[in-house]
């Protein structure tokens, strides 16, 4: 299962992002709004709320796990207050004078960490101690020391008293705000404005609880915001797994080919000592014409389409001889392909390692004749051929006989590689029911 679609069955996604949009529409609804009671409404709302920013915290460390572009781990710190500090003083309702004082300190100075850290999110360079559990952490015991301090400076307490410092943190939140919008659009990161997209909302249902009209329309407001900044850490996390997951791809891909040059050049040392000097050179070009196409597969090097067959043929099968595979050539002169040498060689390459592998001992030919615009190269062996049950299956990424090792890689591969170059490839039973033919047809060249 791909890293995307591992993410999409994770409960703790899919879930809560469900039940909060279910729970804003029936508690905004008009007949639902005769039914629950605003208190109960607003209870439900934080709820969901508290769920949705849980969920956002995860998503926030996993992706600061899997990403190291510039400020993930600022945004796992920033999102760690915003659950920590922020949201629960926000929803809870304190009763006492003294603890409603306190609990809107922090509030306010939560909210001013919370943003600090998003904006240091976007500056190169942001330092260590703001990023993932440790600047959490530490920005919680900030949010919790700013607090104590304003509550104990008198002139300080006094701009908190009169609402000076809850404008302020709403001005910069704006701000900050702005910032995201800003940097996601002109950078093209879906992520950044995503999150400064959630962040809009959740400023209007700021600004309502600043007027005194948070009720259930601000309650709403603040779930959509958080539902609309999860989505955005979701999205960039499946864009990381799913990139992640073709980088793995690309790896057994490499060490799928890597195996096969090496076994064709593992055989070709043995002989080399005893070949005579004309073989001996034929058998060191092919050698030099392997690790060149070795060197292109690890440099990742585009090649040039096109290439003679009669020559790749040539060298892939005294390669494979020298390993031991008993296969004979029959090629008719002249023939060129559109397809570049080296996506040619590696296709021929898995068709006889298959051979070795699934019909071990069988003769094979290897044959190449011109077919109108096409240049149809078969390979065909003797063997016990293929199963009917699983000769609509060999294509496919991973399938193969277990018994018989492998990666269930190289037909997938070599699909993929005939298709990119306008061809075919294809299997199916000998005429004569013994063995199997591999059908590769491939755009003439001229």
């Amino acid at each position: 299962m791909t890293g995307q679609a591992w993410l999409a069955r994770i409960p703790a996604v899919r879930i809560p992002a469900t039940v909060a949009v279910l729970a804003t529409i029936a508690v905004n609804l008009s007949p639902a709004r005769t039914v629950i009671p605003d208190q109960s409404g607003q209870l439900l709302l934080v709820v969901a709320v508290a769920g949705i920013t849980a969920c956002g915290v995860v998503l926030a460390y996993m992706l600061a796990r899997i990403d190291d572009s510039r400020g993930i781990g600022g945004l796992a710190a920033a999102v760690t207050v915003y659950a920590a500090v922020v949201l629960p003083t926000t929803v809870i309702a304190f009763t006492t004078p003294g603890t409603q004082h306190l609990m809107g300190l922090l509030r306010t100075s939560g909210g001013l960490i919370f943003l600090v850290l998003m904006a240091c999110a976007l500056v190169p360079g942001q330092p260590s101690w703001t990023r993932g559990w440790p600047g959490g952490l530490l920005g919680i015991v900030v949010a919790v020391a700013l607090a104590m301090v304003v509550m104990t400076v008198p002139p300080l307490d006094a701009l908190a008293a009169d609402g000076t410092l809850d404008r302020f943190s709403v001005a910069l939140w704006l701000v900050v705000t702005l910032a995201y919008i800003g940097y996601g659009v002109r950078n093209r990161v879906p992520m950044a404005y995503g999150l400064g997209a959630g962040m809009v909302v959740v400023f209007v249902a700021q600004v309502l609880r600043e007027t005194g009209n948070m009720g259930l329309g601000g309650a709403s407001l603040r779930l959509c915001g958080a539902v609309i900044m999860c989505a955005a850490l979701a999205r960039r996390l499946r864009e990381r797994f799913h990139t992640s997951q073709l980088r793995v791809d690309r790896i057994a891909e490499l060490d799928h080919e890597l195996h096969n040059v090496l076994a064709g050049l593992d055989g070709m040392t043995h002989v080399l000592n005893h070949a005579g000097g004309d073989d001996r050179a034929l058998l060191g070009e092919a050698v030099r014409e392997e690790i060149g196409r070795l060197r292109n597969l690890l440099d990742q090097r585009a090649e040039p389409p096109g290439c003679e067959v009669d020559p790749v043929l040539t060298r892939i099968v005294t390669l494979r001889r020298t390993n031991g595979l008993d296969v004979e050539l029959d090629v008719e002169p002249g023939l060129r392909t559109t397809m570049p040498a080296d996506a040619f060689a590696q296709v021929v390459t898995n068709l006889l390692a298959n051979c070795e592998r699934h019909a071990p001992g069988a003769k094979v030919l290897v044959s190449a004749r011109a077919d109108g615009r096409n240049v149809q190269v078969e390979v065909r062996d003797d063997g016990p051929g293929l199963a009917p049950e699983v000769r609509g299956k060999v294509f496919r990424r991973g399938v193969h006989d277990r018994s018989r090792g492998g990666s269930g890689l190289g037909l997938h591969l070599s699909q993929q590689l005939v298709g990119a170059s306008g061809g075919s490839l294809s299997l199916r039973p000998a005429a004569d029911g013994h063995g199997t033919v591999a059908a590769l047809a491939v755009p003439a060249g001229r």
